[in-house]
């Protein structure tokens, strides 16, 4: 929890930073679904909640892009003798830049991509054969979306992201974390 606490307050830090040095940017926070691999099987379909961070010079349409994001999943599954209960949880922290064409406009669409850091944990209870797994990967990412400006400051829209070539090692399996998502977002902007 400290972490989430640390990571989201360098995040809002980092985004009122450039403002003094005629900058322009957004604080997305983004809430949505995220659907792995079928390899997950009952927990493949965790709910998702990130901040999105991006700014640039005025004059530039790319922006530096930085993301945190965490998801999570729970489920209850038969076993031999008994139900158990099978958790799995994921934070990823990533990097990259997007691309807004329109920089004066209502609509606003992008574009972007980078590389990223992501753990996953999971956990069971079945009976005595509890476990809890974790391990840590990097992959890529691509991401689009739109977004509306509603006054000044106020956005609002949707984020589609997909993320390749994660790979972990959770106990005797070896899965990938690859995802496609799908968040609303509701944020903020700073600059034209």
């Amino acid at each position: 929890m400290r972490r989430l606490l640390f990571v989201t307050a360098l995040l809002v830090s980092l985004s009122t930073a450039p403002r003094a040095a005629d900058m322009t940017g957004n604080v997305q926070f983004l809430l949505g679904q995220r659907w792995l691999s079928d390899a997950w099987d009952a927990v493949d379909e965790p709910g998702v909640f990130g901040v999105e961070v991006d700014f640039a010079p005025v004059t530039s349409p790319v922006h530096v892009a930085l993301s945190m994001q965490l998801a999570g999943d729970s489920s209850t599954l038969p076993g031999p003798l008994t139900s158990g209960d099978v958790d799995v949880g994921f934070f990823e922290f990533s990097a990259g830049f997007l691309w807004l064409p329109v920089k004066k406009a209502v609509v606003r669409p992008y574009i972007g991509g980078g590389g990223l850091t992501m753990a996953a944990a999971t956990g069971n209870d079945f009976l005595l054969f509890g476990a809890d797994e974790h391990d840590q990967s990097f992959g890529f990412y691509a991401n689009a979306g739109v977004f509306f400006k509603v006054g000044d400051h106020f956005n609002i829209g949707v984020d589609g992201r997909a993320v390749r070539e994660t790979s972990f090692e959770l106990g005797p399996l070896e899965v990938d974390g690859d995802y496609d998502q799908l968040s609303f977002l509701i944020g903020f902007s700073w600059g034209p």
